[in-house]
C-alpha cells in the first residue's frame, strides 16, 4: 500500500507452512513495515473478518511506525481451542508529539521484543473433524479467551520490561422467540514500564468535533461510540457491554430493521503518568458510561444507532455526548 499523506510505501509479508492438516497447526514468519492505531486491544485468536469498509484508519490520526518480524505457531491441536505463540521484534517510532520515560532514560523512540501465548476455549460449542482440519460448526457460549503478553528486556535489543494479561468471556442467550441477549466482559491488566503506544485505548470510535453530524462516520462492532480517540488510557481496565437484540420487523417491502438496545461501561487506571510526557490523555478511574439503540439492516444491510454518554465522564455540552453513526451488516448466508 501507499500512503498519500505520509508519501510512505507499507508492506508486509507472511509465508506460512501447515505442520499438520487434522489439527490446523500452522508455523508462520511475517514481516511488515506499515502504520500502527496506539492503544490497540487485539487477541491473535480471535477471527480475522474480511471488511468492505474500515472507517478507523480514516479517523484516527494518532498513529506508530511499525517495523515488525516474527515467528509463530497457531494450532487447534487441543480439543474445542484455539491456541496461538509467537515471538516479536519491533521497532517503534510514535509519528506525534510523544516522549517515554523510563530506565532514568527519555525514549521518542524505541525497540520491543515479546513473548505471547493465547488461547481461545469454546467448551459448549459443536465440532467437526474433517480432512481440512476441525471446523466449529456450531457456535455456543459462553467462549473464553485469554492472552498473555511478556517482553524480553535486552533480547535483540528490547528496551522495557512488561507483562499484560488479557482475559475475555463472550456469551449469548437465545429465546424461543428469536430474540437473542448478548454479554461482552473483557479486562486487561499489565504492570512494567509499557510506552503509551501499549496501552489500553478500549476501542473509541468518535471524532473530535464540535457538531453531531460532522462525527457522522460507520459504527464499530464493540465500540465505545461516543469516547473520542485518544480521550482515555489505560494500565489496566475492565469492560462490560449488554445487547438485546429484538425480532425484525416488518415495515414495507425489503425493509425489515433489526433493533437492539446496547449499554457499554468500562473502568480503568494509568499507573505511572507521568511517564508519558508530551501528549494529554485521561483517565477512567470514575467510570464511562454509553447507551443506546441501534437500528440495522434497514435496507441493502445499511442501518443507523445513536448512543449518549452519562455519568462521571459525561461532558458539560449535551451535544458533546451524543454520537450518531452509520452501521453496515454484510450477510453472505452462511
Amino acid at each position: 500500500a501507499y500512503g498519500l499523506k505520509d508519501d510512505g510505501f507499507k508492506y508486509g509479508i507472511t509465508p506460512s507452512y501447515q505442520l499438520d492438516k487434522p489439527t490446523n497447526t500452522w508455523v508462520s514468519l511475517s514481516y511488515f513495515d506499515d502504520l500502527s492505531e496506539i492503544g490497540q486491544i487485539q487477541f491473535a485468536t480471535q477471527n480475522r473478518r474480511f471488511r468492505i469498509y474500515d472507517p478507523r484508519p480514516i479517523n484516527v490520526s494518532t498513529f506508530y511506525e511499525n517495523q515488525t518480524f516474527s515467528a509463530f505457531i497457531e494450532s487447534k491441536y487441543i480439543p474445542k481451542t484455539n491456541t496461538f505463540f509467537s515471538i516479536t521484534r519491533s521497532e517503534i517510532q510514535p509519528l506525534f508529539d510523544y516522549n517515554f520515560i523510563a530506565n532514568d532514560q527519555v525514549y521518542d523512540q524505541y525497540k520491543i521484543t515479546t513473548a505471547l501465548f493465547a488461547i481461545q476455549w469454546n467448551p459448549f460449542s459443536g465440532y467437526m473433524q474433517t480432512p481440512s482440519g476441525r471446523l466449529e460448526i456450531e457456535k455456543r457460549f459462553p467462549k473464553f479467551s485469554l492472552q498473555i503478553t511478556k517482553s524480553i528486556p535486552g533480547f535483540l535489543d528490547s528496551n522495557f520490561d512488561f507483562t499484560k494479561f488479557d482475559f475475555k468471556i463472550e456469551h449469548e442467550i437465545p429465546f424461543l422467540s428469536g430474540q437473542k441477549t448478548a454479554f461482552l466482559m473483557q479486562t486487561g491488566i499489565s504492570n512494567g514500564d509499557i510506552p503509551l503506544t501499549h496501552l489500553y485505548s478500549i476501542a473509541p470510535n468518535n471524532l473530535d468535533k464540535n457538531s453531531l453530524l460532522k462525527r457522522l462516520t460507520f459504527a464499530g462492532k464493540n465500540s465505545f461510540e461516543t469516547m473520542y480517540y485518544n480521550e482515555f488510557f489505560s494500565n489496566n481496565y475492565i469492560m462490560l457491554q449488554g445487547r438485546h437484540t429484538f425480532n425484525r420487523l416488518k415495515l414495507a417491502y425489503k425493509i425489515n430493521p433489526e433493533i437492539s438496545i446496547v449499554t457499554r461501561t468500562a473502568f480503568g487506571n494509568v499507573k505511572h503518568p507521568e511517564q508519558h510526557q508530551l501528549f494529554e490523555f485521561k483517565t477512567l478511574e470514575k467510570g464511562f458510561v454509553e447507551s443506546g439503540i441501534e437500528i440495522n439492516k434497514i435496507f441493502k444491510g445499511l442501518g443507523a444507532n445513536f448512543f449518549m454518554r452519562y455519568g462521571p465522564n459525561a461532558l458539560s455540552r449535551i451535544e458533546d455526548n451524543l454520537s450518531l453513526k452509520v452501521t453496515y451488516h454484510l450477510d453472505l448466508g452462511f
